[in-house]
């Protein structure tokens, strides 16, 4: 818990409870506070633009960032500069992103956790700002799935997140991300068969970033990228890992959704050689409404 909150900065009390696996809310409160009054946490509430506050938000105290730091064999953070952290992370534009990136994963976590362990685990996850010092690419965070099997999806994480995220952000951060068939694109240690995952807010939204993405890429991409929204996965019994993720770039696709463990083998199997085709195929009881210019720069649906 403490090397996460190293990594991510800080989480609220039901999503310590998911990543820690503390099994409920209330243990989770009453652990987080024991480590709260040794100094091991630190604790902050937000208030609601609305009025009220958040739940508590936590991270590392100064017995914790102790810790951390004597594992890493570096020196421990200054209490002054956690202190100008929480001032510029709640009175900015960056805790709606940090907890759009953070809800998503630990909504990850939660749903195998719920089929007990047997779809795999996280076993990876890295912070946007780690991946880009590490690949110069845009993103909403990386990880590594590890299946029962052996098994592991690496994949990079986008987030359309209106109004903070538009469809035109969303597709210039993709061009950040290395493509295996772009030579000077490539980065040491970014796998070809890493997938990019892109979560939507809505069908609309997937179906207009879909044909954005698809008109950006190209025939010749070798990027593998696969599309999901949250009203594929709500009635979903298995939730992100169930079949809704819609295949597109470098995966080979025959018009359905796929399940990440199908969109893991797809991922390898296009790495191993290029795609025959990833142009548009449909089911025949999905409508596709795309949102286009016509000849004269007008936009029609």
């Amino acid at each position: 818990m403490l090397r996460l909150l190293e990594e991510h900065f800080t989480f609220t009390t039901s999503q310590l409870a998911v990543l820690a696996g503390f099994g409920s809310v209330i243990t989770t409160q009453h652990r987080l506070a024991v480590l709260h009054a040794r100094g091991v946490l630190h604790r902050d509430r937000p208030f609601r633009p609305g009025g009220g506050s958040y739940e508590w938000h936590w991270m590392l105290g100064p017995i914790g960032a102790r810790i951390v730091a004597a594992e890493r064999g570096v020196s421990p953070i200054k209490p002054a500069k956690v202190a100008a952290r929480w001032r510029k992370l709640f009175h900015g534009w960056r805790w709606d992103e940090l907890h759009a990136q953070h809800a998503w994963f630990c909504a990850l976590v939660a749903a195998v956790r719920d089929e007990h362990g047997t779809g795999g685990e996280l076993v990876a996850w890295r912070s946007p700002w780690r991946v880009s010092r590490a690949w110069k690419a845009t993103t909403d965070g990386y990880g590594v799935w590890r299946y029962p099997d052996g098994g592991e999806l690496a994949f990079v994480l986008l987030l359309d997140d209106p109004p903070r995220v538009g469809v035109s952000e969303l597709r210039d951060r993709l061009t950040t991300i290395p493509d295996p068939a772009i030579a000077f694109t490539r980065r040491d240690g970014y796998g070809d068969d890493t997938v990019t995952l892109v979560w939507c807010t809505t069908l609309r939204r997937e179906q207009i970033i879909r044909h954005a993405i698809t008109k950006h890429l190209g025939g010749s991409t070798g990027m593998p990228v696969a599309l999901a929204c949250a009203e594929y996965t709500e009635p979903a019994p298995a939730g992100l890992h169930d079949r809704v993720w819609l295949p597109l770039g470098g995966i080979r696709r025959d018009g359905c959704r796929l399940t990440l463990a199908e969109v893991t083998d797809a991922a390898a199997a296009s790495a191993r050689g290029p795609a025959e085709s990833w142009w548009e195929v449909t089911d025949a009881d999905e409508v596709i409404l795309y949102d286009d210019t016509d000849d004269d720069g007008r936009q029609v649906a």
